[in-house]
């Protein structure tokens, strides 16, 4: 696939509906989540203005199953509580609501609208970023506020219908992506949205517009003024998109690998350890497409993995540690460091990347510290699958027999040890 598809356009972008479209569902009402059309329902009773909203009518429209379910609503967040008994406020600049149903937690948000002076002007070239997207609005303003048509949809579930403001439907229909507004405002507002588009191509396979293709090009590097925080949230996204390794390939051509992966852009440099990597992706990707959604702990393994697998060795050792044990952690500790991860994913991955060595070790591993060991002592039980699925996809990536990986699969049976 050539970076990207562009779909040429011509035409007004941007101009709001005079009245919403509205179609009836294309779909049978039993692909719904049940409790989440259940807030619903009991927030329009209340007399709220409320919807199934973003990704999982994206999703279901697109034949997708959905991952969430996120509610939007007139009701404010103290309105939120007094209909719903089991229910919380969490954040700070800008309440949600998280409604408990069973175990299941549902996020519900108030209408929002674009802050002031961010639409963009005409007189003027300056964008400003959104460092503050917190100001409450209608049903139709937090429609506009969005950044694709395709994830700007309403669902109203009571009505059976699709409400439509910015032409998404036509969009999902043709399988395009267009940015609600004009793409050189929407990418300067806020740069993620690169990211953002990038993991729509690969995962949803849409096709960006010719005008989002000039844009993200363009604003890419702008990528360095956004928070790392998010950076790597949307990196762990686009980690279950099933095909990072085009993702990969898609943030070289744009030129920000040193802004997204910057502890790994130096060492990827080298054509053959980019090579390596894009093999290991394409090992990890057949492991997603089969349905398996990694954690960050595995994501984060395979990432680092050939870089620390090179680091092992004392022979090609760059970084400064006073034993093998401390490899893994101090690679990652320089993401930890810039992202903020939560420190569980860090041991997590360091845990896996050290059991490889007990695993499969190299050879150039002295034979005692080759003895076999039980690598459930290095990552505990419930981590124990994610280093096997590790080691399948080395193994697998490099071209290399499964006997390895057959072997432990067995052994972790015989001990009766859950793998996946």
């Amino acid at each position: 696939m050539r970076w990207p598809k562009a779909v040429a356009h011509h035409g007004a972008r941007g101009s709001r509906l005079s009245v919403p479209v509205r179609a009836p569902l294309p779909f049978s009402r039993r692909l719904l989540d049940r409790s989440a059309v259940g807030i619903v329902e009991d927030l329009q009773r209340a007399g709220f203005e409320s919807y199934l909203v973003g990704g999982c009518v994206r999703d279901l429209l697109l034949g997708e199953r959905p991952k969430d379910w996120d509610v939007a609503t007139s009701a404010r967040p103290n309105q939120v509580l007094r209909v719903f008994r089991r229910a919380r406020v969490i954040g700070r600049r800008f309440k949600i609501v998280h409604v408990y149903r069973g175990r299941d937690i549902y996020e519900v948000a108030t209408f929002r609208r674009t802050p002031e002076g961010l639409e963009g002007d005409d007189e003027s070239d300056e964008v400003a970023v959104i460092r503050d997207d917190n100001v409450f609005g209608s049903a139709e303003e937090d429609a506009f506020r969005r950044d694709f048509t395709v994830n700007g949809l309403f669902l109203d579930p009571v009505a059976g219908e699709i409400v439509d403001w910015v032409g998404g439907l036509k969009d999902i229909e043709k399988k395009r992506l267009r940015c609600i507004g004009e793409p050189e405002v929407r990418f300067q507002e806020d740069p993620v949205r690169v990211l953002r588009m990038i993991k729509f191509m690969r995962r949803l396979g849409l096709d960006p517009m010719e005008a989002e293709v000039v844009a993200a090009r363009e604003h890419a590097r702008d990528l360095a003024h956004a928070a790392p925080a998010r950076i790597a949230e949307e990196l762990f996204r686009l980690m279950r998109t099933g095909n990072m390794e085009g993702v990969l390939e898609d943030l070289k051509h744009l030129g920000v690998l040193d802004l997204v992966l910057p502890e790994l852009s130096r060492w990827l440099a080298d054509p053959e350890r980019y090579q390596r990597l894009l093999r290991r992706l394409r090992a990890f990707d057949s492991m997603v497409q089969e349905g398996r959604s990694p954690d960050p702990a595995l994501s984060l393994a395979v990432l680092f993995g050939p870089r620390t697998e090179e680091e092992f060795d004392p022979m090609h050792r760059t970084v400064r540690v006073h034993e093998l044990a401390q490899v893994p952690a101090t690679l990652l500790g320089e993401f930890q460091a810039r992202a903020r991860v939560p420190r569980v994913a860090l041991q997590g991955a360091a845990g896996i990347l050290l059991a490889q060595l007990r695993m499969d070790p190299p050879d150039w591993l002295p034979t005692k510290g080759r003895r076999r060991r039980d690598p459930v002592r290095i990552v505990g039980q419930d981590a124990f699958s994610d280093a096997l699925e590790c080691l399948r996809i080395r193994l697998e990536g490099d071209g290399r027999d499964l006997a390895p990986y057959d072997e432990w699969h067995e052994w972790a049976v015989a001990q009766g040890i859950e793998v996946r």
